[in-house]
């Protein structure tokens, strides 16, 4: 499978995990959520998509801390899925952003 594949699937994959631990208690889900992420990070965004996808991962991050508190419990815990799997691919591709600006030097 193509490693493009795979960052997609992840990105995927890491969605739907978001949106099943609201519904359901999954024990872990937030370590695969991270997993996921970094996955995500390492595999689907490119140095020219850096940027963008971090300026919409702060986004997406500051927003889903705002609204968490203002949704009942199944709302909060997909928000708070979704951050963690966010953030693990946002810190994923600012060190890689870091280390190319470092290279270039």
């Amino acid at each position: 499978m193509e490693m493009e594949k795979i960052g997609r699937l992840a990105f995927y994959v890491g969605i739907v995990v978001s949106i099943l631990l609201g519904w359901m208690d999954m024990a872990n889900a937030t370590t695969i959520l991270v997993i996921l992420g970094i996955v995500v990070g390492l595999l689907n965004v490119t140095t020219k998509e850096a940027h963008d996808f971090l300026l919409a991962a702060l986004v997406l991050i500051s927003a889903g801390v705002a609204l968490s508190t203002g949704f009942g419990e199944p709302i909060q815990s997909i928000l708070q899925a979704f951050i963690a799997f966010t953030a693990a691919a946002a810190v994923v591709v600012a060190l890689k952003e870091v280390y190319t600006i470092e290279k270039g030097r």
